[in-house]
């Protein structure tokens, strides 16, 4: 049996889509970074983004202790922190390759991991294309795959992980899965549980088109006709906007039709959407008092730089 333990993500308040996956043979972290936008309504994190992002790399640092196996499937910062190397200290590291299939930033951002961590990790492999088995549990992982639409944000690696009959697949930034590419490892892999990241809708026609969003919606509900599958945990970008279940409601309709779960990582654990990115502009308004003002009266660089979360 699998056990998925989602840890932050849009869904919970902060940038990330961390999950903790435990098996009778390992335990694996996949991509342990927490992050915020630096800037969202003209406006720097509110302090309850700020707490809450807090938070959530404490939780995150906590399941890494306990980890035997972390995943980074692509380097942004809201996947991974390259200034808090001893979270792979004593891990064997499966990660995104460092210098094919990537663009200039996240190139320059694996250097500077694999330059931080130097021999902290047990074991370090590139996980492109490739298959681990712990015991009798089998990692698999696709080839490098667009981050979206296009490469013009770099490139991803999709991972499943396969105990039994049972197989918990995660997408990474395929952004809606608007691609054939995105898909091919998906329909091969047969996931029962899949958390896939949501279309980019809140910054619809700024590099994600009305045409991606439809072929994203219609590649959804393929995954939904996947037999084996049960549980679809959709979060990240797509929870980014608060509108988000009014855009894939033809998402909701086809889960119904066909008898599938549909939840973002916070519904998986059973709670309520805590969407403070998104409702950023009223947390300002609705939540103003004197403790928070001196946070509020920062630059967005000063909160950032302090918890050394700027880039995401």
């Amino acid at each position: 049996m699998i056990i998925i333990i989602p840890l932050a993500a849009e869904s919970f308040g902060v940038r990330s889509s961390s999950f903790f996956i435990e098996t009778a043979d390992v335990k694996v972290l996949i991509d342990p970074g927490v992050s915020l936008a630096a800037s969202r309504s003209g406006l720097a994190p509110h302090p309850l983004e700020i707490r809450e992002m807090n938070e959530r790399w404490r939780l995150v640092k906590d399941y890494a202790a306990r980890a035997d196996i972390l995943i980074i499937t692509h380097y942004h910062f809201d996947h991974f922190d390259p200034t808090e190397p001893i979270v792979f200290n004593n891990k064997v590291l499966l990660i995104k390759h460092p210098s094919e299939a990537i663009n200039a930033s996240q190139h320059g951002r694996a250097r500077e991991l694999i330059r931080n961590y130097r021999t902290l990790p047990r074991r370090v492999e590139f996980a492109d294309d490739r298959f681990f088995e712990f015991g009798g549990t089998c990692l698999r992982f696709s080839p490098a795959v667009p981050h979206g639409p296009d490469t013009t944000v770099g490139w991803v690696v999709e991972a499943s992980i396969r105990e039994g009959s049972s197989c918990f697949l995660y997408s990474s930034d395929i952004v809606g899965a608007c691609r054939d590419e995105h898909m091919q490892f998906i329909l091969s892999e047969e996931p029962d549980t899949l958390y896939l990241d949501g279309p980019l809708t809140y910054m619809l026609g700024q590099g994600f088109s009305l045409d991606d969003l439809r072929r994203s919606i219609g590649n959804i509900n393929r995954l939904l006709d996947m037999p084996k599958l049960r549980t679809l945990i959709l979060d990240h970008h797509l929870l980014r906007d608060r509108n988000w279940k009014d855009e894939i409601r033809e998402v909701y309709a086809k889960a119904e039709a066909v008898g599938k779960k549909v939840v973002t990582m916070a519904g998986f654990l059973g709670r309520e959407e805590a969407l403070l990115e998104a409702w950023r502009g009223q947390l300002f308004e609705e939540h103003r008092d004197q403790e928070q003002e001196p946070l509020m009266r920062s630059s967005t660089f000063q909160l950032v730089k302090e918890l050394k979360k700027e880039r995401c």
